[in-house]
């Protein structure tokens, strides 16, 4: 009987094959399309809607009613190359939304000069009016008494600009938010390029940020990180600020001089910030305020000689440090600390370390050999292959610092 019925099933196959493979291929072409829907979501491209790229038009309502049509699923919004004004805030405040560009074009004011376009030219770029943000997520109403976080925000390829004077902030986002990522992005002429509150898993990334006032402020995050990014401020400015951020990588990332800061970080805990180049022309390029448990390792940093060397002290003493720490357990290690001193006999502070415990210098290469104050220390201190005693002034008890050289 089995094999009776193995042979009628075996002849059935025989007897119907183009209807086997219509089936086959149906069931095939369902999948495809199931898979397609799952990856494809819809894309609109702001001129079909009405958007015009002369510089002057404001484009904010059309993205605007672009993104009031979208579904709960998302969608992207493809911003052509031109130049689009933004004189209405681009409001997000769905999920999975991709703001994209074909790209950034030219980066910087410096780099094309063509009457035409409002500098710097080329690219998918928005060009801010008096607007307060180019692109915000604005605060949202709690639903259900949870926070309402937006997920999934993508902006990419773009540049956004202040325009000729120096003004308002090109990303702006003030909801609770995860998995935003940002990259390939440029900003100039903002007074900050990036703000972000409560962000989690935020990524920066391949980002070139500079003529703004500040660069990147991060507030009340976790688990975030800012990668292979070229970012500067003005002198007033800070390059990267970051408040109450946990669980955060800083790495790959080439910060020019002029900005007051290039990293400030405040009550912040368990940053990993490495292989960084930071250049500044002032004390003060990295302070960590009140910060705990933080590793600082193979970065370069380079304090070099401003133009005008009155400014380098940006009207602190000599004992500022160029290197600041406050707080517990931070690490500084293997990393290389040059300094181009306006008075190279000032006895000037390199790396000051102030209060908290368990701090570690391990492994740095200083360059400020005439000074008799390389390190500045006070609280409990361990200075590892680094400096000899003789270059470290102790402010307090000598009990609590460890040096071995």
């Amino acid at each position: 009987m089995k094999r009776s019925f193995l042979a009628l099933l075996a002849l059935a196959a025989l007897s119907f094959p183009s209807c086997k493979k219509t089936v086959i291929q149906e069931i095939t072409q369902q999948m495809t399309d199931t898979s397609k829907t799952k990856m494809n979501s819809p894309t609109y491209n702001i001129i079909d809607y009405g958007a015009i790229a002369d510089g002057k038009t404001d484009c904010g309502p059309v993205i605007n009613k672009i993104l009031s049509i979208l579904p709960a699923s998302g969608g992207t919004i493809l911003i052509p190359e031109g130049d689009f004004y933004v004189n209405t805030t681009i409001n997000v405040t769905k999920n999975f939304i991709t703001i994209t560009g074909l790209n950034s074009g030219e980066r910087s004011n410096v780099d094309v000069s063509v009457g035409t376009l409002t500098n710097p030219g080329g690219g998918s770029k928005l060009i801010l009016g008096t607007a307060a943000a180019a692109i915000t997520v604005p605060t949202l109403p709690d639903v259900n008494g949870n926070k309402n976080r937006i997920s999934g925000l993508q902006i990419q390829n773009l540049l956004i600009s202040g325009g000729p004077t120096e003004h308002g902030i090109g990303i702006d986002v003030l909801q609770d938010n995860d998995r935003l990522l940002i990259s390939n992005v440029v900003c100039v002429n903002l007074t900050t390029g990036i703000y972000t509150n409560a962000s989690d898993a935020l990524s920066i990334s391949s980002c070139w940020i500079s003529e703004c006032t500040n660069s990147i402020y991060l507030a009340n995050g976790i688990q975030n990180s800012i990668s292979n990014c070229q970012l500067g401020a003005q002198p007033t400015g800070i390059t990267v600020k970051l408040d109450n951020q946990q669980n955060m990588n800083i790495t790959g990332n080439q910060i020019y001089p002029d900005g007051a800061v290039n990293l400030q970080a405040n009550n912040s805990q368990y940053l990993n910030i490495s292989s960084n180049n930071f250049q500044s022309y002032y004390v003060g390029m990295i302070e960590l305020n009140n910060s705990d448990n933080n590793i600082l390792s193979n970065n370069l940093f380079w304090m070099k000689l401003p133009s005008d060397t009155s400014r380098q002290l940006r009207g602190k003493t000599n004992i500022y440090g160029v290197l600041q720490v406050t707080g517990n357990n931070n690490r500084v290690s293997q990393s290389s600390i040059f300094c181009d001193w306006a008075n190279p006999n000032g006895n000037a502070v390199t790396v000051r370390s102030i209060g908290g415990t368990g701090n570690v210098y391990d492994g740095l290469s200083i360059s400020d050999s005439n000074s008799a104050r390389v390190f500045y220390v006070s609280g409990s201190v361990s200075i590892f292959d680094s400096e000899p005693a003789a270059k470290v002034y102790v402010d307090g008890s000598s009990a609590n610092v460890n040096i071995q050289y």
